[in-house]
């Protein structure tokens, strides 16, 4: 039985862990924005393997109670008042270490809550050393650790103290009652007559198989119930909303023709906050078209709702004449392509980040993206080339060539439409206009949509388009806006006096 548990703990693990990871990666956004990363890598690396002992708990507690069951049985065959009487004495028993029980659960959900507190405070701390160590705040995240690390182990202790009360307990109120029911059945059975001595005997040998069994069972159960807030918050994580709220379509995307149209396109996050409201737009196609706006005008959403990370609450987005959601997701992702402000690299060598989602790309689509993006020096400085290792969100490269690996790993897979998220507003002034150039590169015959947080990169867009509070205040060519009295002319005052 317990190679079989073993074999069935594994599987239920691998299985658990591949279902959380499945129902992560279908996650809407709001929960990653919501929750910390270190708390979700403890759920995956703590609560599932604390869901898999509860499980072996469970599991032992049926074998346990198969054979119990048997014994049970054999009591009744022998004598049933005496076996009414024992099953009395077990209710007791588990009214009686109730408070034992308690104590357990509490302690595991107080473990729980410990645990995902210390993994999102650990995530925020590292992530963060350099804040930390800049405001020289060691100290007080120690300090903070060190509550966290206490209280864990609090929780730990009170769970190790109940334990050890448990076991004893149950053994000696068990025996107790054994030695007493034995008795009597002597005094008022054998001596009378009512009951042979041999089966006296009989009942005494396996009510003492029995007792073992049933400290065991009473142990698992207060187990179970320390490891229930594991369970718990693996469950809580399963029923996270899923995006996206419909599934995608099945026409296959060959190419983008003509303008990408907003009609009547309204977002509110899932807290209730409107970000977009009836937005009616087009996006030329082969052309530039920049967004601006305030901060918090809904310049971002407008993107992330292109790129299908996120879904129109009502109104759509119009592509060939059809719903872009009309689309499957592998050809809408291979038509559009973006460039992020801040660019993210993954813990991998340079080719693996362009490459990243193509990895079957031909090598001459690699060199002519590593050409546009005006990485070829930057290639041929690197010790390894397309095989040096970039380090954890790309420390290892500099501001500017982060940005341009962005760019190399958006153009690989050929776009049509190119979305950019104001992908130099962080640069140098030379690392700016190299990126620049590479964006230009990217953006030639391709339909691109620019998100400004800086007006001096959109001043040779074709079109430009102003949000305000979620709306569409006005669009023209610069000439044009700059003449008028509103938002685009309030900005560019503001961008003359800096």
């Amino acid at each position: 039985s317990q190679v079989l548990v073993a074999g069935l703990k594994r599987r239920t693990a691998v299985h658990l862990r591949d279902a959380l990871f499945g129902r992560m990666q279908q996650a809407d956004l709001d929960v990653f924005d919501r929750s910390p990363g270190g708390e979700l890598a403890n759920v995956f690396l703590v609560e599932t393997y604390r869901s898999t002992l509860a499980i072996d708990a469970l599991l032992g507690m049926l074998q346990r109670g198969s054979i119990a069951l048997f014994y049970v049985a054999a009591l009744f065959v022998l004598s049933w008042p005496l076996t009414l009487l024992v099953l009395g004495l077990t209710a007791a028993l588990g009214g009686t270490i109730a408070f034992v029980h308690a104590r357990l659960a509490q302690a595991g959900t107080d473990l729980a809550d410990f645990n995902h507190r210390m993994a999102a405070a650990l995530g925020q701390t590292f992530g963060g050393i350099r804040v930390v160590r800049a405001a020289n705040a060691q100290a007080r995240e120690a300090e903070r650790f060190h509550a966290l690390n206490v209280g864990q182990a609090g929780a730990e202790e009170r769970s190790a103290h109940a334990s050890s009360l448990l076991f004893p307990l149950t053994e000696t109120l068990a025996v107790i009652g054994a030695m007493l029911i034995v008795g009597l059945a002597y005094l008022f059975l054998v001596s009378p007559g009512r009951m042979l001595g041999s089966y006296l005997l009989a009942y005494g040998f396996i009510l003492l198989r029995l007792l073992p069994l049933l400290n065991q069972l009473y142990g698992l159960q207060g187990h179970l119930l320390y490891l229930a807030g594991g369970i718990r918050e693996v469950q809580t994580w399963m029923q996270t909303p899923i995006f996206p709220p419909r599934p995608f379509g099945r026409i296959e995307l060959a190419d983008v023709r003509g303008d990408l149209r907003f009609e009547r396109v309204t977002y509110r996050y899932p807290g209730g906050t409107l970000a977009l409201k009836e937005v009616d737009l087009a996006v030329a196609a082969g052309r530039t078209t920049a967004i601006v706006g305030p901060s918090g005008s809904g310049k971002s959403t407008l993107a992330a709702l292109l790129l299908r990370l996120r879904a129109p609450t009502s109104g759509r987005i119009v592509v060939n004449g059809l719903d872009y959601w009309d689309y499957t997701a592998d050809s809408w992702h291979r038509a559009v392509a973006l460039v992020e402000q801040e660019a993210f690299l993954f813990h991998g060598t340079l080719r693996e980040n362009i490459l990243y989602g193509v990895e079957t790309a031909d090598p001459g689509a690699l060199a002519r993206a590593i050409e546009i993006a005006n990485l070829s020096d930057v290639v041929a400085g690197l010790p390894d080339g397309l095989d040096t290792l970039v380090g954890e969100r790309g420390v290892m490269v500099s501001g500017g060539q982060r940005q341009r690996i962005a760019i190399a790993r958006a153009i690989v897979r050929n776009p049509t439409v190119l979305i950019l998220d104001e992908a130099t507003s962080h640069l140098d002034a030379v690392s700016e206009q190299l990126v620049q150039s590479a964006l230009r590169n990217a953006a030639r015959g391709r339909t691109t949509l620019v998100i400004a947080h800086r007006l001096s990169t959109i001043r040779d867009s074709d079109h430009i388009v102003v949000l305000d509070a979620g709306r569409v205040v006005d669009e023209g060519t610069w000439e044009s806006l700059a003449g008028r009295r509103g938002t685009f002319a309030r900005l560019t005052r503001g961008l003359a006096g800096t």
